[in-house]
């Protein structure tokens, strides 16, 4: 009984919604998939049309699915170009604390989203 993938990532962006860590709320609406599995061929399509079915647009907006361009190796070249960022931890990491304080939710990995409570998906 886990959520599917579609769904783990509309919670997750709706946390970082809520959360408002940021003004910008970019850098979560670009889901950049990493991985063998994300090379399936058609999932970055599919997955940002569920995305944009399962959120509300006020979220949906914006919202982007990138395939991984190296193919599996994709997480280690983003890992690589992020850890060598000057700003890096301090502009790209919050604290557990300031994370709690600034969202809307007690964080619950486990509970569903009320749009997300079709377990047809």
């Amino acid at each position: 009984r886990t959520m599917g993938l579609d769904q783990a990532v509309a919670l997750c962006m709706d946390h970082c919604h809520y959360a408002e860590l940021s003004g910008d709320d970019a850098w979560f609406k670009t889901v950049i998939l990493t991985g063998g599995s994300a090379c399936l061929p058609g999932l970055a399509e599919r997955l940002e049309k569920e995305l944009r079915g399962l959120l509300p647009s006020s979220i949906s907006n914006g919202i982007r699915v990138i395939p991984p361009p190296y193919g599996a190796d994709t997480a280690w070249f983003g890992a690589k170009l992020v850890g060598n960022l000057s700003t890096f931890p301090g502009a790209w990491c919050a604290t557990k604390k300031q994370f709690r304080r600034k969202s809307r939710f007690n964080i619950m990995w486990r509970s569903s989203l009320p749009y997300l409570e079709d377990d047809a998906h």
